[in-house]
């Protein structure tokens, strides 16, 4: 356990604290009773600083990044826009703190890609810069990697439905907004979103597939063919996901439904249960709805599952992975 600066104990750094994943950080950190001293909320992107919000519900004033801030601080999530978030992440040789990189898609190119319930046992003792992959990337990294444990798989195409909060709280008002509008019959406000999405469905405009491919590779089988859409939805909350997999070996759907219950991050339907988006939000778990054999394809077959964006693919992922650095005693 590395040892906190101060006496007092851990001192926590959340980097855009008031973003959706900054803000699901601080809820996780309380909810799981993380043992820190003291949290720091620092600014980034210039439009925070001096924000006045909580932590531990306590009132807490967001400040502006500083070297002075940071070289206090032992571990750091950093959140938000990537691009401000760079020459801050750099200075964690110098200021001698860990970084957790939730920031999307990460601008960092040598750090350790790290997933609960994947690899998190390997992640060296003293490692200083980890990255908490793509939202997209963590749900079906953990289904193919369960199922990369009865056979190999050949091929993977994955579309995904993405919510509105993928474009932070502007995006969720924007899409209720357009709802109420167009059941109204009224001109819907386009800000966010380039056309109407309420009641729509179209390619996503930022979907970043490679740099999420590439992530995919790095944590699961980089022999596997990896293909993924990603589309915007009419959906508040979660991701959605549809996957056409092919494995080696002509699985039963017991086989592989068996598996994935066997990871705990991954939770299956009981008898006459059934998973949509809906019931995502705000789980901690991967929800996987179905899995369904393809009559004409030898080894292939569907799995659809749902998973909260914000909290097992996103701030608990990135909790799960400080806890495992700072060597806290507590289930993934």
């Amino acid at each position: 356990m590395p040892q906190p600066k101060s006496q007092t104990g851990y001192r926590i750094g959340i980097v855009n604290p008031l973003t959706l994943v900054g803000n699901e950080i601080k809820t996780l950190l309380r909810e799981r009773s993380f043992p820190f001293a003291k949290v720091v909320l620092l600014d980034t992107a210039g439009k925070a600083a001096g924000a006045l919000t909580e932590v531990d519900d306590e009132p807490a004033v967001v400040v502006a990044a500083s070297d002075d801030e940071l070289e206090d601080l032992d571990l750091v999530f950093f959140c938000g826009p990537p691009a401000s978030n760079r020459e801050w992440i750099e200075r964690y040789r110098d200021d001698r703190f860990i970084v957790i990189d939730a920031s999307q898609p990460s601008t960092i190119a040598d750090g350790t890609l790290a997933v609960a319930g994947i690899n998190l046992e390997e992640i060296a003792a003293g490692e200083k810069l980890i990255i908490s992959p793509h939202p997209v990337a963590i749900p079906i990294a953990l289904i193919l990697h369960q199922i990369g444990m009865l056979s190999i798989v050949e091929i993977c195409t994955a579309t995904v439905v993405q919510p509105a909060s993928e474009f932070e709280q502007v995006g969720v008002e924007e899409l209720a907004q357009q709802t109420i509008s167009v059941l109204s019959v009224k001109g819907v406000s386009k800000h966010v979103f380039d056309r109407q999405l309420a009641f729509n469905l179209y390619p996503a405009l930022e979907h970043n597939e490679e740099f999420i491919v590439d992530q995919l590779r790095r944590l699961t089988n980089s022999d596997s063919e990896l293909a993924l859409l990603i589309t915007q939805g009419t959906i508040f909350h979660s991701h959605t996901f549809s996957l056409f997999i092919k494995t080696r070996d002509d699985l039963s759907v017991d086989q592989i439904m068996s598996r994935l219950g066997e990871n705990p991050a991954i939770v299956l339907p009981e008898q006459d249960e059934s998973f949509g988006t809906v019931d995502a939000a705000g789980k901690d778990q991967v929800l996987v709805a179905e899995v369904r054999r393809d009559p004409s394809i030898r080894g292939g077959f569907w799995v659809w599952a749902v998973c909260d964006n914000l909290r097992r693919s996103s701030a608990l992922n990135a909790v799960l992975v400080a806890e495992k650095v700072l060597l806290v005693d507590s289930a993934n």
